[in-house]
């Protein structure tokens, strides 16, 4: 017969050993004898024991649970954030579990039953960080957004000025010779596609803007766009792409049709993932901070679930130069 609550004097009873010797046991196991240790696995199974970390959260009111919400968990930018949140978190004694933004942007109470807070980062849209707010305010579970706007009030926001990270690199192209200058990016109903726009147009001239190429995040859109460039019979000399992702599919497509990157063209990815420094040539990219970003949403965050008040912080983009732009 099983028991689904079992405690460790049920254990030690079932195994007939003492309470202490189960609890020395769960520590290490190797810390008792092998006779012992045989019956207290074979106790453990039979009851189907759970460490009391459970329990005593449960009593604490706490599942030592945090959520990450992200739009995606196929792009590598998001997988890094994960796991920068995750470390730390562990660290803490806390687990991190993964929600994708659900289709219809709309959370329910039932989404957060297993939370003690949440940290939301970089969403598509600003309204869904003012929904989940909102919604977490009235369950009493503090939320911590990463994202590019302006500080929420009642939230902790840490925050990335994207639009100046991709002005730096417009910046960059414009002042070192570069006199057509494309972008390739994301959907117009992205609310992160919009900010990094702003930043090209706010630098680049109407006279030196090649065009505009704007579908999703993939890689394989970057091909398709340069092909359509290629296609159009005049190439630009410089490429700006809203992550590396694109600007990864953008070379491809130039180098495997006679156009050299970077004697051509130039091209400049956003995010600085790791791909970016192992491609072939190496892609120049806006580096957001998302290390120092995610280790803070922690703090912030671990902060106001033991009572402390949500925090504002900000950050700024660096441009990370390598052989794409040489």
């Amino acid at each position: 017969m099983l028991h689904e609550m079992a405690n460790i004097k049920q254990v030690a009873q079932y195994a007939g050993v003492s309470p202490s010797c189960v609890s020395k046991y769960l520590r290490d196991e190797n810390s008792v004898r092998e006779e012992n240790r045989e019956r207290i696995k074979r106790a453990i199974a039979a009851l189907n024991y759970v460490p009391s970390n459970i329990a005593r959260s449960l009593r604490q009111g706490k599942s030592m649970t945090v959520k990450a919400i992200m739009p995606s968990i196929t792009l590598p930018f998001f997988a890094e954030i994960f796991e920068y949140l995750r470390v730390p978190l562990h660290s803490a004694g806390y687990n991190l579990i993964l929600q994708t933004i659900p289709p219809n942007g709309k959370f329910t109470p039932h989404d957060f039953l297993l939370a003690d807070g949440v940290i939301i980062s970089f969403p598509d849209q600003h309204d869904l960080i003012c929904q989940l707010a909102g919604l977490l305010q009235t369950l009493g579970k503090p939320l911590v957004a990463m994202h590019e706007n302006s500080p929420i009030e009642g939230i902790g926001s840490v925050i990335v000025d994207i639009r100046d990270g991709m002005s730096k690199a417009a910046l960059y192209m414009k002042n070192n010779g570069r006199k057509s200058i494309a972008y390739v990016g994301g959907s117009e109903d992205s609310g992160t596609s919009r900010e990094r726009f702003c930043g090209y147009m706010g630098v680049v001239p109407p006279k030196m803007r090649y065009g505009v190429f704007r579908r999703d995040f993939s890689m394989e859109w970057g091909y398709t766009a340069a092909g359509n460039m290629l296609d159009s019979g005049v190439i630009p000399d410089g490429i700006l792409c809203e992550n590396d992702g694109i600007a990864a599919g953008v070379i491809k497509y130039m180098l495997t049709h006679g156009v050299s990157v970077p004697d051509d063209v130039w091209v400049f990815g956003f995010d600085d993932i790791p791909l970016s420094k192992m491609y072939t040539p190496s892609i120049s990219s806006v580096a957001i901070p998302s290390k120092a970003m995610s280790q803070t949403a922690v703090e912030i965050l671990l902060d106001a679930m033991n009572g402390g008040a949500l925090q504002d912080m900000q950050f700024k983009c660096s441009l990370m130069l390598r052989e794409s732009t040489r």
